[in-house]
């Protein structure tokens, strides 16, 4: 029922052979595609099956996705696919401030009703060797996607009719597939799933927490759930790219590492860009989507996870966390306690901006080493 994806160019190869033997429907929710040589490909390829009647719809991110050409956006819409820009700026209602900062950051696809994929991939060649997490689901549990696919359609302008099918009703999974749980933000820290997720699997670890994710802020609720899990007696890993696409985005994770030392979190760092998200707990159930550990994804972005409770596919998925952990460093073999005051004062400065940007973020509080 489910198969796991662990670099970017796996799953774009899952994707795409999903999309080609699509018979009837293709919408795919995606933060970031652009028209170069990959993006090329699977545009092409959504071009041809909407030429067929297949019904294809795309909902991308404005911001994420601004270097997609005008021309390729004329072609897509005169082969017949359906593509909505995702923009706050539609709705004013959510004030300025979060006009700006809100994105889709969801990356969903659903091809035929019943195959849907969930995580963290964009469509974009610079991340084609990334290390990256996303899943395939099979079966009536994909209709919960569809549904979301659908709110969010109409959200970003899609016109309602079109996808009424998809809203009538609300999907109950049936009690044998209570397994896996869908998880859906809507850019507000206040009702963030995920953030509750991830809190929970603190408090209710009874041996080890693995937490991976590219980018990392905490609030001051993870911390102290953090803080719960140690004093416990909790293992807890928190697997992070040494370094990521974004600077700021890096410096502003690097000031928390002395934190998470004096906390006794694992900090490993992975030696290539590692861009998937979730949490594992004990043996019991994992999470994965796109809500990354940071403010941003908890208070302004709409985001997509699954929670699944299978054996299998959470012992398959520690599996793979662990050979990255493996082969990654610790904060002893990087010798973080000797890292020199210019790269200090770039910390200083990353959380500054970090929290000029997400307002309500919470400060880090340097403390003297």
């Amino acid at each position: 029922m489910y198969s796991i994806y662990s670099t970017t160019q796996e799953a774009w190869d899952a994707m795409y052979d999903a999309i080609e033997q699509a018979q009837k429907s293709v919408y795919w929710e995606v933060y970031i595609f652009i028209d170069d040589d990959i993006g090329k490909r699977f545009f092409d390829l959504l071009e041809k099956k909407a030429s067929q009647g297949i019904d294809v719809k795309l909902i991308i991110d404005s911001w994420g996705s601004f270097g997609i050409s005008k021309k390729r956006v004329a072609t897509l819409k005169a082969a017949g696919v359906d593509l909505q820009m995702f923009s706050e700026r539609k709705h004013k209602y959510r004030g300025i401030f979060k006009q700006l900062v809100s994105r889709t950051h969801r990356k969903i696809l659903v091809v035929d009703g019943n195959i849907g994929f969930v995580g963290g991939v964009n469509v974009d060649k610079r991340f084609a060797d990334w290390l990256d997490v996303h899943i395939r689901v099979r079966g009536e549990a994909v209709r919960s996607l569809s549904r979301s696919f659908a709110k969010m359609y109409v959200l970003s302008g899609g016109d309602r009719s079109k996808v009424s099918h998809l809203l009538k009703y609300k999907y109950r999974i049936r009690k044998k597939l209570q397994e896996i749980e869908w998880i859906f933000d809507h850019g507000n820290i206040e009702k963030s799933q995920a953030h509750k997720k991830y809190i929970e699997a603190l408090y209710k670890a009874r041996e080890r927490v693995i937490l991976f994710s590219p980018y990392y802020f905490p609030d001051k609720k993870l911390l102290y759930a953090l803080w719960q899990a140690k004093k416990r007696g909790v293992r807890v890993d928190l697997l992070i790219p040494f370094r990521t696409d974004l600077r700021v985005a890096t410096y502003a994770a690097y000031a928390w590492f002395s934190i998470m030392k004096r906390l006794g979190v694992d900090v490993r760092l992975t030696k290539k860009m590692m861009h998937g998200k979730g949490v594992v707990v004990d043996d019991e159930w994992a999470m994965v989507g796109s809500s990354n550990l940071e403010f941003g994804s908890f208070r302004d972005y709409y985001e997509a996870n699954v929670r699944i409770r299978e054996k299998a596919f959470v012992k398959k998925l520690k599996e793979k966390l662990e050979e990255w952990i493996a082969d990654s460093q610790s904060l002893d073999d990087v010798q973080w306690s000797k890292r020199g005051w210019f790269h200090k004062f770039q910390e200083w400065i990353a959380v500054k901006i970090y929290r000029l940007w997400h307002k309500s973020a919470p400060d880090n509080r340097f403390d003297k080493e």
